[in-house]
């Protein structure tokens, strides 16, 4: 009797274990080729436990040239897919298909000929590789509709994605991946030119993730998650290449590429994503509708089905939150969630008289209403005591904790849900700083246990941590002189200026790094971990926006029109009230250095030498440093003020596609003019780094720049580029160049009203030579301003609208920096800068 009830108490131990355990989503992902970078962010994704951290056990499925990806997801022997843009017309036939994520914004398919072909019209009669009727090469078909070219009017060689008939000369053109084929040739030094279609207008999607309808309605939190983990992988991966490139090695590598051809991949495939233009994984509806337009123009979609695109993109916040049946049990069973906090973290959360309080709790209220038991908050008397509560298992969870290597050994972490930037503030006296590596050896306080003790510690390892118990206690160490700042949240920061004695404070410099705060569940939960996830991603973005209005006092008019005018008039107000205030010290700075400048430059007739003699670089840096110290705060609240309209906007459900580009067109100018001074600092750097860039999407960045003030003034602007040209050099200094150039001729074809404005962009390639041309329709220029016109100081504009300093940095900058001339003429009804720069080798 005594074996039987042992027996007993072993079986429930293994079912109260098995409850327990870590147990996984078993998910497929089809790919939509072999192995490679080009799925890079779904290995990290996996490797790095983002899929495990969501709950999600996921397995890879090789391309397989005789089955259908589309139907291998719609047949349930892949939960989730990749696939190129002709997914779309797919969906628009009436396959049950929902598009998740896009990764890639440009397509890497394009045609290479033999080096003799100069132009797509010439391919008519050719022997051509891998082009059909087929929809996966519509942006070939498209590009060479353009030039009149239909399959029937070339030789069409089957596929085979080997370059050796290339190299041999037994074709004349063939479909290739700048990912891919065009590293061989590359290494093999043999000579070829790219037809790229996006060169040609044809602009599509590629890498899309995509699902099925049953797994929306069935599993959509699941779906949501596997989105949110594969985003991280990619994030993750395009900051760690080198890393990922050995993970593919070691496991992924069918091909047997090697890891230069890999790391060739990666650099290729960060480019195609324009990460730094695009959210990753981001997916513009406008964009789909026009791919889904162009499908049915072209007629590849035989029968239109589907029309509604709006239903094809995944929509997580259609889907209410639902509990599995274990996960039901499990609250059932636990009656309680326990929760330690931090106790004096205003205005984020704190233990005021035994209750909870902040902004936090706020949170805390809506997840609460979505569960059946209640959370409780853990009394203590410092977050470390919490953390080691929650690691001792005596609380469930951590509220508002950042996820870090370190922490990761202890607690899973559902999805942030608030992001905050963090700073340093020091006493008034101190210099503030642009880059925090250069502050020097300093001790810096940070509240104990907080995660940026460790990311001071491993990425700034110029600062001394000195750990306190709370904010309050770093800001007194700051006033007293113990340590020469405090480092924390520029929130919780604010709101002890603002209830407490510290005038003489500032903030001084900022982190590049966000803060990311959510829950911190303990590792052995798998099930809480779960359901805390599903109350995560079934926040909206009101519900944030809600909260926050609490704690940072926005009111709201009940009337939209009256209250959006009031509200921006009164944000415009402000933005221009600190500009006032700040351009009044930048004119005495400016009179300062101009005065000591104009001393300097009396001691020699020669002002072009005097100016980049060692002496006067030192003063250039000294001005610069000093202008961005007063630029820094208001572009950061320029941009505070974007996001605070954004929000308003989006609480009255306003919604307008060029109200939405003119503010990311914002974000993209603060950002610009936050990053110039650093890119002219670089200028007088002797450890500059070069970089391989393609010469297009610079030029195409420069243009989304300044692209809104070109449409507001009518300018029209052509690009006409024979190839993908490849440049190795400086591209920040470069762009600097043709951004003052783009700016100059828009000002003229503005101060002389030409009807019918023009801005004309040429690249070439002539004598191993990089020829750029910029060009407009304003009439030219006189002889005597062609000559001076490189001259510093010299400017045809009224002093209130230029130093004369754009152009004589910019010719500075090409023959000193590049080795290359920038020249000036006339030409047809306008005036030309050339610059010329050498082919180099990496």
């Amino acid at each position: 009797m005594k074996f039987f009830n042992n027996f007993i108490k072993i079986l429930l131990l293994l079912s109260i274990t098995n409850l327990y355990a870590h147990k996984l989503d078993k998910v497929s992902l089809q790919l939509q080729w072999k192995h490679q970078f080009e799925f890079a962010g779904f290995y990290a994704a996996k490797e790095k436990g983002f899929f495990k951290n969501v709950g999600l056990d996921v397995e890879f499925l090789e391309y397989d040239s005789a089955k259908s990806i589309s139907q291998e997801v719609l047949e349930g022997r892949a939960e989730y897919g990749l696939s190129y843009s002709s997914i779309v017309a797919e969906y628009l036939e009436g396959k049950p298909l929902v598009l998740v994520a896009n990764f890639f914004k440009q397509s890497p398919l394009v045609l290479i000929a033999q080096d003799n072909i100069e132009s797509p019209k010439e391919l008519k009669g050719k022997k051509i590789m891998g082009v059909s009727d087929s929809i996966d090469n519509i942006t070939l078909l498209l590009m060479l509709d353009k030039f009149g070219l239909k399959t029937k009017d070339i030789i069409n060689i089957p596929a085979s994605f080997k370059i050796d008939e290339f190299i041999n000369k037994k074709i004349d053109a063939m479909s290739a991946f700048t990912t891919n084929e065009l590293y061989y040739l590359n290494k093999k030094g043999i000579k070829y030119t790219i037809f790229d279609p996006v060169v040609y207008g044809a602009k599509y999607y590629d890498v899309n993730l995509f699902t099925s309808k049953i797994e929306i309605l069935q599993n959509p939190q699941r779906v949501q998650r596997f989105k949110e983990a594969s985003i991280r992988g990619w994030e993750y991966a395009l900051k760690h290449k080198e890393e990922i490139v050995e993970i593919i090695l070691q496991k992924y590598n069918t091909q047997n590429k090697s890891k230069e051809a890999l790391l060739f991949e990666a650099k290729q495939i960060e480019q195609l994503m324009l990460s730094n233009i695009y959210k990753v994984g981001s997916i513009d509806k406008d964009r789909v509708k026009i791919i889904a337009d162009s499908f049915m123009q072209a007629g590849f979609v035989k029968k239109i089905k589907n029309r509604d695109i709006e239903a094809f993109i995944f929509d997580s916040s259609a889907f209410s939150i639902s509990f599995s049946q274990k996960e039901k049990e499990y609250l059932e069973k636990k009656k309680e969630i326990t929760m330690c906090v931090d106790p004096n973290w205003m205005p984020f959360e704190a233990l005021v008289n035994g209750e909870y309080k902040g902004l936090n709790s706020e949170f805390l209220k809506l997840f609460q209403k979505e569960l059946p038991i209640p959370i409780k908050v853990i009394k203590t008397d410092s977050w470390s005591e919490s953390i080691k509560l929650a690691k001792e298992k005596k609380c469930d969870v951590l509220s508002l904790f950042m996820q870090t290597k370190e922490r990761e050994k202890y607690f899973n972490f559902p999805t942030p849900y608030l992001d905050v930037p963090p700073v340093i503030v020091t006493k008034t006296d101190k210099a503030s700083v642009i880059d925090i590596h250069t502050i020097g050896k300093e001790k810096i306080a940070v509240v104990k246990d907080y995660a940026l003790v460790d990311i001071i510690k491993k990425k700034y390892k110029n600062l001394e941590v000195v750990e306190v118990k709370n904010t309050q206690d770093g800001l007194r160490k700051v006033e007293d002189g113990e340590v020469f700042g405090f480092a924390g949240s520029s929130v919780a920061i604010e709101y002890n200026f603002q209830h407490g004695e510290y005038s003489s404070f500032k903030i001084s410099a900022h982190f590049d790094e966000k803060l990311s705060f959510g829950f911190g569940v303990r590792e052995d939960d798998i099930y809480l971990y779960n359901i805390l996830q599903k109350l995560v991603q079934k926040l909206s973005e009101e519900d944030k926006h809600d909260i926050l209005k609490k704690y940072f006092t926005i009111k709201y008019e009940q009337k939209f029109d009256y209250f959006l005018f009031y509200q921006l008039f009164a944000t415009m107000f402000i933005i221009a009230i600190i500009f006032f205030y700040r351009s009044r010290k930048i004119k005495k700075l400016n009179e300062a250095l101009q005065e000591k400048m104009e001393a300097e430059l009396k001691k020699s007739s020669d002002k072009d030498k005097m100016l980049f003699h060692q002496n006067k670089l030192s003063a250039m840096g000294e001005m610069l440093e000093n202008i961005a110290h007063q630029w820094r705060q208001p572009l950061s609240q320029i941009n505070s003020s974007v996001l605070l309209i954004d929000d308003i906007l989006h609480e009255k459900n306003f919604r307008n596609i060029d109200v939405e580009e003119r503010l990311l067109e914002i974000e993209s100018l603060t950002k610009y003019l936050s990053n110039t001074i650093n890119d002219f600092k670089d200028f007088f750097a002797h450890n500059k780094k070069r970089n391989n860039f393609l010469l297009r999407e610079m030029i195409e960045k420069s243009i989304y720049i300044v692209k809104g003030s070109l449409k507001e003034n009518n300018i029209e602007v052509s690009v006409e580029i024979e190839q993908d040209y490849r440049y190795y050099g400086y591209e920040s200094e470069l762009q600097q160049v043709v951004l003052v150039l783009l700016n100059n001729a828009k000002e003229a074809l503005v101060n002389r009203s030409i009807k019918t404005p023009i801005i004309n962009i040429y690249i070439e390639l002539e004598d191993e030579f990089y020829i750029i041309k910029i060009c407009d329709n304003a009439g030219g220029i006189t002889k005597n301003i062609r000559e001076k016109i490189f001259e510093p100081y010299f400017t045809t504009k009224h002093k209130s609208k230029g130093t004369g300093l754009g152009l004589y940095m910019s010719k500075k900058i090409i023959e000193e920096s590049m080795d290359g001339e920038l020249n000036v003429n006339n030409q047809n009804k306008g005036v030309c800068f050339e610059i010329k720069l050498k082919v180099v080798d990496e």
